[in-house]
């Protein structure tokens, strides 16, 4: 459909990974938003104002997307490809050093902040440990298990074995020591 028009290869991401889907899931909330706004104010009256009202919507939110400034950036992504302002006519320049040194920077602060949360655990084989639950619900358990390490390996993932014929590979976020 969409993909093969434009010779576009698709490539699957998994659900669960937030740096890939950020960008996506921003712009699908700006565009209801914007749907939402301009759908109460003026409703569409056939398919013809529908159909401008989603390209008004979806205009919206590439702009948007182009002329915010970018907090890791400090600048619009729009101005930094384009060499110009988004809003304002005047030319921008940008110092991409003093961008990569700053966007450093605050990777490094949010990993500090991010490991000062965590606790250091060396896991051995044949040890119990509880697989923590993806976004459990108000009531649902917070993880299950106990499940049997029966391989660590050196990349922050163990190999565990979920029944007598099923093992997984998991990363070490997503699991906890299991105490009896």
């Amino acid at each position: 459909h969409m993909l093969s028009r434009n010779n576009i290869k698709a490539r699957p991401i998994t659900a669960k990974n937030p740096q890939a889907n950020a960008i996506c899931e921003r712009m699908h909330q700006s565009i209801g938003n914007t749907l939402r706004v301009l759908s109460t104010l003026n409703p569409p009256a056939g398919m013809a104002n529908a159909h401008q009202l989603v390209d008004t919507a979806i205009a919206n939110a590439v702009f948007a997307s182009r002329a915010t400034v970018h907090s890791a950036l400090q600048t619009t992504p729009g101005g930094l490809a384009l060499g110009r302002d988004m809003v304002l006519d005047i030319p921008l320049v940008a110092d991409l050093e003093l961008i990569r040194q700053r966007r450093q920077q605050l990777i490094d602060s949010r990993l500090i902040a991010s490991n000062r949360q965590r606790f250091s655990y060396d896991y051995s084989i044949g040890e119990e440990v509880l697989k923590l639950a993806y976004k459990p619900g108000k009531l649902d358990p917070r993880a299950t298990g106990p499940y049997t390490i029966e391989q660590v390996h050196t990349n922050g993932t163990v190999t565990i074995r979920l029944s007598p014929t099923v093992i997984e590979r998991i990363s070490l976020r997503r699991i906890k020591p299991y105490r009896r």
